[in-house]
């Protein structure tokens, strides 16, 4: 039995002579991959594990707190022993292991996109979308391991999220939250840089609480350091999931992350880009490549940040259908498109999933849900009508299954759900 979308919730439908028959989508979070326990043992055997208080570049940055950790890196907060006056002291440095160093045209390209960044920031200072880009201050090799000493930030939206009783965030936080991360986009595409993975866990809060050196000194001098076996201590920010729309004004994220971006110019060099729930069709049927991917990626961040749940859960069905076909699927149910002869045509993975009609081979049969009905199935608090009809027509816009009808960033946000954005 085949499960829709996120819709219309314990829903039981049968079609006693279809293959495609199924029930509706229950609730779902996310799930770590299958392949996170091995990458984990990957990481640890590889990652470089210094004691606290050591040294990097000479003695010039102390390690004092680990910030978190990954597959392919580790970030620690460090202190900078050349910083006199005002200059700033605290940084994150993201220490990648030495097989992500290692691996040819792997996650160590960040510093070549984070210099992209950096380059565009000299020539030009007035372009908004720099204040929700990361900066790179030194970069450098600590035996086989890259270390990039980055700007210092707080937890992510992810983890508010998660916070939140219902998961979801209220519509106000939400919008300046996309309008943000389509501002960081719009430098990044303009760049010719494609992030390919905008997830929430790479949307962090910026580190406004202690903007003021002597602010964190206070801080770290409160909370010191766990000493055996040190767990990840991120710097936190003043964020409730309930914070006013007037103190949320004050928010700032950036998007973070380039171990995974590619140039948009040329031939990519990965493939499964993004997470499954957000990986987009043209990935699904390598139909093309482009900014469109990071768009894509929006419109399902703006459905999970305002309902608390995935927009897309796609499953497995066994004999009956893959889930790469089961995905197309709810794309279409979802979207009421349709992927067009076009599309298809520059598929090179299209004859896998579709007849000469266009049609699913394998599942037929689509049960078309609006997101307005997917949304208005959830009963958010605070989401008024209006609400849902603005925001389910700008994810509407971002999730055109032709990427090459998807909007720019800089016309997501002439988009009035974008607009309101400190106007709620």
């Amino acid at each position: 039995m085949r499960k829709t979308g996120p819709h219309l919730t314990h829903t039981i439908i049968v079609h006693s002579t279809s293959i495609s028959s199924r029930r509706h989508l229950t609730h779902h979070s996310y799930t770590p991959a299958k392949s996170v326990c091995t990458a984990r043992r990957v990481m640890a055997s590889t990652h470089y594990n210094p004691q606290l208080g050591a040294t990097l570049k000479n003695e010039r940055y102390t390690l004092l707190r680990k910030l978190g950790e990954g597959i392919t890196a580790v970030s620690w907060l460090v202190r900078d022993s050349t910083a006199t006056g005002s200059t700033k002291k605290y940084f994150a440095a993201k220490i990648l292991s030495a097989e992500a160093t290692a691996e040819p045209n792997g996650p160590a390209r960040e510093r070549e996109f984070l210099q992209s960044i950096n380059d565009y920031a000299d020539k030009v200072d007035d372009d908004e979308g720099l204040g929700y880009l990361p900066a790179l201050f030194d970069s450098f090799n600590e035996g086989p391991h890259l270390c990039l000493i980055l700007s210092l930030y707080s937890t992510s939206v992810s983890a508010l999220r998660r916070s939140a009783p219902t998961k979801c965030l209220p519509v106000y936080m939400v919008r300046s939250i996309i309008y943000m991360t389509l501002h960081a986009l719009g430098v990044l595409h303009n760049l010719e840089i494609v992030h390919t993975d905008v997830k929430l866990d790479n949307i962090l809060f910026s580190n406004d609480r202690f903007f003021l050196d002597a602010n964190l000194d206070k801080y770290l001098q409160q909370y010191p350091v766990q000493l055996s076996n040190p767990e990840p201590q991120p710097i936190p920010h003043s964020w409730t999931y309930d914070t006013s729309a007037f103190e949320a004004e004050k928010m700032t994220v950036s998007l973070i992350d380039y171990g995974h971006a590619e140039w948009s110019e040329g031939t990519p060099l990965g493939e499964n880009f993004c997470p499954l729930s957000l990986r987009p069709p043209e990935v699904l049927l390598s139909s093309g490549f482009g900014t469109a991917i990071d768009i894509w990626s929006v419109g399902c961040l703006t459905f999970e940040l305002l309902v608390g749940r995935w927009l897309f859960h796609p499953e497995d069905g066994g004999d009956d259908w893959t889930i790469e076909e089961d995905h197309l699927a709810k794309m279409q149910e979802l979207t009421g498109q349709r992927f067009s002869a076009d599309v298809l045509v520059r598929a090179k993975k299209g004859a896998e999933y579709f007849d000469s009609q266009g049609a699913l081979v394998r599942i037929p049969e689509l049960i078309p849900v609006s997101i307005e009905q997917a949304m208005q199935n959830y009963n958010i608090s605070g989401l008024a009508e209006e609400d849902i009809k603005e925001s389910a027509d700008f994810i509407r816009a971002c999730l055109q299954l032709d990427h090459t009808k998807r909007p720019t960033a800089g016309e997501l946000l002439k988009h009035s759900f974008a607009m309101k954005a400190w106007n709620s």
